[in-house]
């Protein structure tokens, strides 16, 4: 049999005494140390007290250093008298500041109070889109800030934008680019012949018909800032040393070439690239009133395609109405829904045509609310979606939401229904406080719901558009 192993031999008794005994000696303090009390925790109210008190003391000491003698003597006894009073005046403090907690607020108070109420009352959006620009009432056209420093025609375009009778990035560029070729005619350069009229006519004339526009009509599209930019880079390669006639027809010359070039010719190279998409007998859907898929859609009629489309519309707009209309005109077979209703009629599309307000730079679609919704649903139904859209739309920057960027639209268009439960609720929304309407015009749809974009220079994906801005940047384009 194998022996157990032999036991680990314990400590020898006396060694462990004499360990334990020298650690309870180290841990138990010397006789003559005394430890302080812990000092009770403070409350804001005192610890504000305590450093106005040592400021002031500070302050005094600074004060009375340049005295001598008996100066001195009393400085001190002043302080000490401070040093025993400060306990007394931080118990004092501490009563202060609770029954001022208790008592009931002062008037300057309460009036600051009020208005921030009534800031809240004015400001019905929601936190989240704080950020933006509150909807732009009707401005006051006949008010002499704007009568005595802008051209008529200015104004008038001011006042359809804000109405609303103006709409579609489009409709918009080419008003804008318009009201500029009457302002060219009727302007006249400054007397001084030192001064330059190109500094002239961009400081005095365009921007400060742009910036009335979209500080008080409405926020300016991707399309109009484009539009802009260019027509600012033309009067600044303007000579100088040439008179204004000639440099008038040169300015009215570009800005016809550029509405043509990139409205019309551009809306005609769309066109003969998507027709290679449409076949006799396709069922075709839309959503909203997109002028590049009503060009696209009435010549494909006319070179005899025969094919369906539905269009899909969302409130408060009804922008597909006019969509509806125009199709109806031109002869095209159609159908009508509203957003809440496109499933139903989904089995039967076979592509999607939709338009863009604007592309961004990593190839999201920047459309009216509800485009996003489009796309997804049918992505989703493996339905190929292209997006017409001209060049001049495209944006240098990158947006992967609708929260960042967007626009905000009148709210009390949304409570306007038919009689009935809902629109006594929404009637006097207003009044509400914990009801707000958020009334969103834009929305953007990712790229990777799109099949494909349609432009005037060919059908591309959507991973190519920052390679297309590249090329169309217009500091380089030849006009």
């Amino acid at each position: 049999m194998s022996e157990a192993p032999p036991a680990a031999a314990p400590a020898p008794a006396g060694k462990a005494g004499k360990k334990e005994k020298k650690n309870q000696a180290k841990k138990k303090p010397p006789s003559n140390l005394v430890i302080p009390p812990k000092k009770p925790k403070l409350t804001k109210a005192e610890r504000r007290a305590l450093q106005e008190q040592q400021r002031a003391a500070k302050a005094g000491e600074k004060a009375g250093g340049a005295k001598k003698g008996g100066g001195e003597q009393q400085q001190q006894g002043g302080q000490q008298e401070k040093k025993g009073q400060q306990q007394q005046d931080l118990s004092s403090s501490a009563d202060a500041s609770k029954s001022k907690q208790n008592q009931k607020p002062d008037s300057s108070e309460t009036s600051k109070s009020g208005k921030e109420e009534e800031s809240h009352e004015e400001n019905r959006t929601l936190d989240i889109f704080a950020h933006l620009s509150n909807y732009h009432e009707l401005p006051n056209p006949h008010a002499p800030e704007w009568t005595s420093t802008l051209h008529p025609a200015v104004i008038e375009l001011g006042m359809q934008y804000a109405s609303g009778s103006i709409r579609g990035g489009q409709a918009r560029c080419r008003s804008m680019l318009e009201v500029f070729l009457q302002v060219f005619d009727d302007y006249e350069p400054p007397e001084d012949t030192t001064s330059d009229y190109r500094s002239h006519l961009d400081h005095m004339v365009l921007k400060p018909s742009f910036t009335f526009w979209t500080t008080k009509c409405r926020q300016h599209c991707v399309s109009m800032g484009n539009a802009f930019t260019f027509c600012k880079l033309a009067v600044a390669s303007l000579d100088r040393d040439s008179t204004w006639e000639k440099a008038k027809d040169i300015l009215k010359d570009t800005l016809d070439r550029y509405m043509h070039e990139r409205m019309d010719i551009a809306n005609q190279a769309i066109t003969e690239h998507a027709m290679k998409k449409i076949a006799n007998g396709d069922v075709i859907l839309t959503f909203g009133n997109s002028h590049a898929i009503r060009v696209l859609l009435t010549t494909a009629k006319k070179e005899g395609l025969d094919f369906y489309v539905w269009i899909a519309d969302s409130r408060p707009l009804f922008e597909g109405k006019d969509m509806l209309a125009a199709l109806e005109e031109a002869g095209i077979s159609c159908g009508y829904i509203q957003l809440n209703a496109l499933t139903y009629v989904l089995k039967q599309i076979n592509k999607v045509f939709l338009g863009a307000s604007a592309l961004m730079s990593n190839g999201a679609v920047f459309g009216r609310v509800g485009t996003a919704c489009v796309a997804m649903l049918a992505n989703d139904s493996h339905i190929p979606v292209l997006v017409c859209c001209e060049t001049y739309k495209i944006s240098n920057k990158v947006q992967l939401e609708s929260i960042t960027h967007n626009e905000l639209g009148n709210p009390d268009a949304l409570a306007e229904l038919p009689e009935g439960p809902a629109s006594s609720c929404l009637s006097n929304w207003r009044e509400s406080k914990t009801l707000k309407l958020l009334n969103l015009m834009y929305d953007v749809t990712p790229p990777d719901f799109v099949s494909g974009i349609i432009t005037e220079v060919g059908i591309i994906p959507s991973t190519s558009v920052a390679v297309l801005l590249r090329e169309m940047n217009p500091q380089d384009a030849a006009y």
